[in-house]
């Protein structure tokens, strides 16, 4: 109960930020489209420096949980004090600041129920994407709100407050979640009285967690990881459709209220369509997986992104803008689940949270960093070319996909 809600208040944060902030910074504030990129971008750097450092600290010194207490309040100061800053300087430091305190809560949150899988009975057999469910179910929430509140332009300036809310309970959740340090009591109150009583995934039993490792032997573990081609290609892959995913996510909103004439209070509403389809993709991810195999799940969901943004383009339209939310979740469960399963899977043991920290370092941060700051640059010149830009680097990652994970069992 506590791993689901707070995978829902986690991710709620987002669902009042993320689909309106650059109508928040747009009109709220009045940047113009390069400088809403230039600030995506540099809060991007953070997701670079912080989930790394994070991550490889809760492998070290088994205090993941603590980590993610720590982030999960400072991440609700931030959104405060973004509440009350002005100007494009003001606005990008406060931004890249929250930025920096919030993105490692993620992979922190995800290497917490991977080790816990590993070394709780109880969750052995719970699949990773049943407890994400809950994180997109959270995601909806914050635009039903939005629809009533955002009436009028001057209500945008409420956004950070209700994100701060919702931060809070995140936190609270979290004090509450399962953790390593309770693993013993869990197995010996369980029938079978230890880790061998159930199940573990991939056929892994759980096994006591390993509390502290050696700096040196997480080097050399990630070392092994990262020296594999098909390990390289593949997150050089999902770099690219990270890069396509945010160039889309930030000048969807305006192409939407801009070029196509929609009310930003509709974003949320349009919003939650795609993401009430994605629990559907959600609650299928495992058929999905037993029908297509990893490897044409993966190029499915690269390519459900090119025609999404490829449309957009080319017929920006209310029904297009509508319609292609149907796309929404596959590109979801293939980005922000099935990429971290994948590499979850390939994962030594002793890096458990590294690996979520590099895949939020290099897919998810470097993706970001790449996909607003070019994206910001071409929209200033065209708003269009920067989804007909974001279809073609799609296309390239479904290649990509193909090639990297070609061994996978059909």
């Amino acid at each position: 109960m506590a791993t689901n809600t707070t995978y829902a208040t986690l991710y709620a944060v987002d669902g009042a930020l993320l689909p309106f902030l650059s109508l928040f910074l747009a009109y709220a504030h009045g940047l113009s489209a390069s400088q809403i990129g230039f600030v995506m971008a540099a809060a991007s750097v953070s997701a670079i420096v912080a989930p790394p450092v994070l991550t490889v600290l809760a492998d070290r010194y088994g205090r993941a949980e603590l980590l993610l207490v720590t982030m999960l309040a400072a991440s609700s100061v931030a959104l405060l004090v973004f509440a009350f800053v002005g100007g494009f300087w003001g606005l990008l430091i406060v931004y890249a600041a929250f930025s920096l305190v919030r993105e490692p809560t993620r992979p922190l949150l995800d290497g917490i129920f991977f080790t816990s899988q590993r070394t709780i009975p109880a969750l052995a057999e719970v699949k990773y994407h049943r407890v994400r469910f809950w994180g997109t179910f959270g995601f909806m929430v914050p635009g039903v709100i939005l629809y009533f509140v955002l009436v009028d332009g001057d209500a945008l300036d409420s956004l950070p407050l209700l994100s701060c809310g919702l931060a809070v309970l995140g936190l609270a959740a979290a004090l509450f979640l399962p953790s390593r340090r309770r693993a013993s009591v869990s197995a010996a109150s369980l029938p079978g009285g230890g880790p061998g009583g159930q199940g573990a995934p991939a056929g892994r039993t759980p096994t006591p967690a390993a509390g502290r490792t050696d700096m040196r032997a997480l080097a050399r573990a990630a070392g092994r990881l990262l020296c594999r081609r098909t390990t390289v290609v593949f997150i050089t892959s999902m770099f690219l459709l990270q890069a396509s995913m945010s160039a889309y996510f930030a000048f969807y909103p305006l192409q939407a209220t801009e070029v196509v004439g929609l009310s930003p209070r509709w974003i949320g509403l349009i919003t939650n369509l795609g993401v009430a389809l994605e629990l559907g993709y959600m609650a299928a991810f495992g058929w999905l997986v037993a029908r297509l195999g990893w490897r044409w799940l993966m190029v499915l969901g690269a390519a459900g992104m090119a025609v999404r943004v490829a449309l957009l383009a080319a017929i920006p339209t209310v029904g297009i803008v509508v319609g292609t939310q149907v796309l929404h979740g596959l590109v979801i469960v293939v980005s922000m689940v099935a990429g971290r399963v994948i590499l979850d899977r390939y994962a030594p043991d002793e890096i458990r949270h590294t690996a979520q920290g590099l895949y939020a370092m290099i897919v998810l941060g470097g993706g970001k960093i790449v996909g607003s700051a070019l994206g910001g640059l071409i929209a200033a010149q065209d708003l269009s070319a920067v989804f007909w830009s974001a279809a073609a680097v799609a296309s390239v990652a479904a290649f990509g996909l193909a090639w990297a994970l070609r061994e996978e069992p059909a």
